[in-house]
């Protein structure tokens, strides 16, 4: 990619040095062997940079100012009446199943305690008056909490004269910490199999002194399979509205594992009918798939919606970038394809996002009728940086910024917030930085000294 017009960021002088020391051959068997010794399944299926993407720790206060806001500006949202909800959030085919079919509005519980992950991007120099920019939230089932946990750790041990310069947030008790607000013994409900990255939290937890199962109910009628011996596959029940997993397990909350296409959820929404309606609580509850929708971007672009849920129309002004509607722009993005990027309001993982050529051809198929469906967000340049992967070789790459958020409100407050972790991806290959197209897995570790 030509990099032309991209800030390109640098660590410090004297973290530069200690990286320069270990961008090397011998630093990458080092990680390649600690991964594999690990034993933890898959973890060398992906690139992962042997060096970090390092940010000033005066960027944090920015960074959590901008995520609390961004957090504020969805539960407040999900939380307005029922009428008013309906009429500010877009219509789509989540958004109407969650409303029509789960009922979601009807049988909102009083407390909403669970996390995000916002993809961000740093456009210029990380500086406190420049904050990161959203380009999509992520609720039930995104990847990565343990995952950056997990990295970090094993570069710091292998690199142990970086480790009193940095501040390296701990992404995966973070996580466990906010699931314990709502008790120590969680169902994790997964569909057919788990991760390493799931392991790892499970570990977490453990160490931690809570309880995070992995269970396939017994409704999704998945076979048994060795490769996956923690699993357990159960039957659902809900005795006086209550989860029970089985015979005995009565979980102090429920945590989803995987995002929902409109497919998972019409193929059991008996199940998840009466998950909604149930005593059980939620960790990252149904309602999240409201914010989660890129429609969210067209509303937190709105300045009388920002002036209405937080109180003024500046808040977030920098960091949202313009979104639209496809519906009544077609012409515009037609002519101008360069500026944007179109994404279904439903689609992750990379998925239904098209940008340049993609975007036109794309943009054939798109009947007027489904144009509603479709969101479209001025383009940005995201920061580049210096990696060195163990599946590649070293590169100058574009990154974005995962931001993990883990929330509990109440009430119309915050009980906690909390930026527990951060992640990168990156890429050279496209403007898609998704591990799935052919990007790598960085960690983000903070400078203490700038």
């Amino acid at each position: 990619m030509n990099f032309k017009n991209y800030y390109h960021e640098s660590p410090s002088a004297q973290t530069a040095r200690i990286l320069k020391s270990y961008n090397n051959s011998d630093h990458k068997i080092a990680v390649w062997n600690a991964f594999v010794d690990s034993e933890l399944p898959g973890l060398t299926d992906d690139d992962f940079s042997i060096i970090p993407r390092m940010l000033p720790a005066s960027y944090l206060p920015i960074l959590e100012k901008t995520a609390k806001d961004i957090t504020e500006f969805a539960l407040r949202l999900m939380t307005l009446p029922e009428a008013e909800v309906k009429a500010i959030v877009p219509e789509g085919p989540i958004r109407d199943f969650l409303i029509n079919e789960l009922e979601v509005l009807k049988y909102r519980p009083k407390r909403l305690t669970g996390s995000f992950r916002f993809d961000m991007a740093i456009t210029g120099e990380p500086t406190p008056n420049n904050p990161p920019k959203l380009l999509e939230i992520n609720e039930i089932g995104f990847d990565g909490l343990a995952r950056s946990t997990y990295f970090q750790k094993t570069l710091l041990d292998l690199m142990p004269d970086l480790k009193k310069r940095v501040i390296a947030l701990d992404t995966a008790a973070a996580e466990i910490r906010n699931m314990r607000r709502l008790g120590n013994d969680i169902a994790r409900v997964q569909y057919d199999c788990y991760n390493w990255d799931e392991l790892y939290l499970q570990y977490t937890a453990e160490k931690m002194g809570s309880k995070l199962h992995f269970v396939s109910p017994g409704q999704y009628q998945c076979k048994k399979d060795k490769a996956f011996p923690l699993m357990n596959y159960d039957h659902f029940t809900f005795p006086k509205g209550h989860v029970q997993v089985g015979k005995k397990f009565k979980p102090d909350s429920l945590n989803m594992s995987f995002a929902f296409t409109l497919a998972d959820y019409k193929k059991h929404k008996d199940l998840y009918q009466k998950i909604v309606t149930s005593k059980t609580p939620q960790y990252g509850p149904f309602l999240s798939g409201l914010v989660a929708t890129k429609t969210i971007l067209i509303m937190l672009n709105d300045q009388g919606l920002r002036k209405k849920i937080l109180g003024s129309s500046e808040r977030l002004k920098d960091a949202i970038l313009p979104a639209f509607t496809l519906e009544g722009n077609h012409e515009e993005v037609q002519h101008h394809p360069h500026k944007y990027v179109l994404k279904h309001t439903d689609g992750f993982g990379g998925y239904q996002v098209f940008m340049n050529d993609e975007m036109l051809k794309n943009l054939k198929k798109i009947t007027p009728k489904k144009r509603h469906e479709w969101v479209i967000q001025q383009k940005t340049f995201l920061n580049t940086l210096d990696v060195n992967g163990i599946l590649s070789r070293k590169k100058n790459v574009i990154g974005d910024l995962g931001v993990f958020v883990h929330y509990d409100w109440e009430d119309g407050k915050f009980k906690h917030f909390e930026v527990g972790g951060l992640m990168c991806r990156a890429t050279n290959k496209g403007l898609k930085v998704n591990v799935s197209s052919g990007g790598l897995q960085v960690a983000v570790m903070l400078d203490r000294s700038c």
